[in-house]
């Protein structure tokens, strides 16, 4: 059986977050629009999206008394931690949680993205 994880962040403005997945984190883009990007990696879809697609109903859109992304820590596994690391020290953007290592054997720092999704970057 094969299994594919997706998982899709709305964004306030699109090109600034796909330069921050693709310039910070690293990440490759295999296809985008105007309104979505796509970030693939093994079994593993990251789809960006612009908010301006959800209609009023969305559930985003809809007094829910949950704020988006509250909850959610969306785990980004890298070859080269450090790569990633300086990259972020390069563009100044802020880290959340200075590199640590964690009791299960890997290394990782945590960010926020420029919407407000909690990251951890985390070695293999």
């Amino acid at each position: 059986m094969t299994v594919l994880f997706r998982v899709e962040l709305y964004v306030k403005d699109i090109e600034t977050s796909l330069s921050f997945y693709q310039e910070i984190v690293g990440l490759e883009m295999i296809g985008r629009n105007e309104r979505c990007g796509r970030f693939n990696y093994d079994c593993f879809s990251l789809l960006v999206t612009a908010d301006s697609v959800l209609d009023e109903e969305h559930y985003f859109n809809r007094t829910s008394g949950m704020e988006k992304g509250k909850g959610f820590e969306l785990i980004i596994v890298v070859d080269h931690l450090e790569d990633v690391y300086e990259r972020c020290l390069a563009h100044n953007y802020p880290i959340a949680v200075d590199i640590e290592e964690y009791e299960w054997g890997v290394r990782g720092f945590k960010l926020v993205d420029p919407d407000g999704y909690f990251l951890r970057v985390t070695s293999k």
